[in-house]
């Protein structure tokens, strides 16, 4: 409107001043109207100018206007708690590559919640419904393992003369999780408390008529200027190379997978490349020599100590982390201490289909770290009580992964995976694990927004240290909305 007036009030000048210019000849009458003419223009232009930053200090002072114009935080910053829980809710979701995980600011707020005082609140999670039917090539499974209830390798049957089928339907994975973010100086302090029905190790309910569950805590932990301190996903993992499936995990055997204590630090080393350092609550399983049941000893003094480089480009990003740890177990007759080890490669790009479509990865080794791969199918050490030694146990583990979009809300991901452990020669049991590994394929639908309806079949077989095998075939539907 401004400059309306002014091109206004120029037309006008020069009309009046033509007659002036047709009937007089002289120059300096001229360029009095030509110098005339220039200074109205500035001063319409002061004007202009005067005008744009008022509605700019309005705009900081209402807020929304400025911060939507306030440059994100470098990629890869901080593993945030706030954007951990959201990057894990939708995970099955996003069309696209996982998001990096970012350390909250105060131009990254929720969007949904409440507020009281300085702190935003927010509630989020999904319900989840599955459908189970389970063909096991070595005998019916137990009652209640937790291979009932997604694909567990080392829970299924081996050596068994008949097959078995099981029919299984629960919700225990529905999941809840509560955030905070509270603004602290020029950064927000986040917190994230998480839980669902299908962690819990306490008395689970019957299916007989009530079909109750526990509730159990999957985080808890707060984030502020890149540290992180509380239960939260080890370091070791990297949570977005996990592929969309209808199983809890789908590629079990062949990836990392732990949430424990710990406290972490975040530290961008340019706009590409993040470096997190951590130290986590420290475990070592064994087995004892000639058993092929694990234990938890509960012995260790030393914190296990794991780093971590995240490098982002467009929306492909890789992770490389590496592990060491000291294994220790006590008994009556002395102690035993071993040194563990291990590097894990993954990370997730889309595919040049121009669909949405990605792939993603994991390759992890190692020496004293079975604990952290496959929900421990293979144990840290063996433990020798006649000489009381750990021998550490050697493995190599990975998946892959590739989603395809047929059509918008249309998707389906094939997966396979696997999970080669070396036992000590001499002193472990013929029947410790020895291999396992798995291959899925899926088709996931998204009628109504944040609803998806999936269908998937995964064969799974594992294999021990004499040879003998089992299989499992599951064909699995699910149905989760989330919120």
């Amino acid at each position: 409107m401004t400059r309306k007036i002014g091109a206004l009030c120029a037309a006008g000048l020069i009309a009046a001043a033509s007659p002036a210019y047709a009937q007089t000849s002289d120059a300096a009458e001229t360029r009095q109207l030509r110098d005339t003419l220039k200074q109205l223009q500035d001063r319409l232009q002061a004007v202009e100018t005067e005008l744009a930053a008022t509605r700019a200090a309005a705009a900081s002072r209402t807020g929304p206007a400025v911060a939507a114009t306030v440059p994100p935080a470098p990629a890869a910053a901080a593993s945030s708690p706030l954007r951990v829980a959201a990057a894990e809710v939708t995970r099955q979701q996003a069309p696209s590559a996982a998001a990096p995980v970012q350390a909250a600011s105060a131009a990254s707020r929720p969007s949904k919640g409440f507020r009281v005082g300085q702190t935003d609140f927010t509630i989020t999670g999904f319900i989840k419904a599955d459908v189970l039917l389970s063909r096991y090539s070595g005998g019916p499974t137990a009652t209640f393992p937790l291979g009932r209830d997604f694909a567990v390798p080392q829970s299924i049957p081996v050596g068994g003369s008949q097959k078995g089928v099981d029919f299984d339907a629960h919700a225990k994975q529905t999941r809840i999780a509560f955030l905070t973010s509270t603004p602290i100086g020029d950064s927000d302090l986040t917190t994230v408390i998480e839980a669902d029905f299908q962690v819990a190790s306490g008395t689970q309910g019957n299916e007989r008529s009530l079909n109750a569950y526990n509730l159990g805590l999957r985080r808890a932990s707060l984030s502020y200027k890149g540290w992180t301190v509380g239960q939260d996903w080890s370091t070791f993992q990297y949570l977005p190379a996990l592929p969309e499936t209808a199983d809890f995990l789908g590629v079990t055997e062949g990836t990392v997978f732990v949430r424990q204590m710990l406290a972490r630090y975040a530290r961008p080393l340019s706009d590409q490349l993040t470096l997190q350092v951590a130290l986590e609550n420290a475990e070592t399983t064994t087995i004892d020599a000639g058993a092929a049941v694990a234990t938890d000893n509960n012995d260790d003094r030393m914190p296990d100590a794991i780093a971590r480089l995240l490098w982002k480009r467009g929306d492909t990003e890789l992770s490389l982390a590496g592990l060491i740890r000291q294994l220790r177990a006590d008994d009556i007759t002395g102690n035993a201490t071993a040194t563990g080890y291990g590097l894990s490669f993954a990370g997730h790009t889309p595919l040049p289909t121009g669909k949405g479509d990605d792939f993603r990865f994991m390759l992890t080794g190692g020496n004293g770290i079975g604990r952290y791969i496959g929900v421990a199918f293979a144990p840290d050490a063996v433990y020798s009580p006649t000489t009381t030694e750990l021998d550490t146990v050697k493995l190599i583990s990975g998946f892959a992964a590739a989603r395809h979009f047929w059509a918008p809300g249309v998707r389906s991901t094939v997966s396979a995976s696997f999970q080669d452990v070396d036992n000590p020669a001499g002193i472990t049991s013929p029947f410790a694990n020895r291999r396992a590994w798995s291959a899925g394929i899926n088709l996931f639908v998204s009628p109504l927004p944040r609803l998806d309806l999936g269908a998937e079949f995964r064969h799974t077989e594992r294999v021990l240290g004499n040879g003998d095998s089992g299989a499992l075939d599951r064909l699995q539907f699910t149905v989760k909305q989330s919120f």
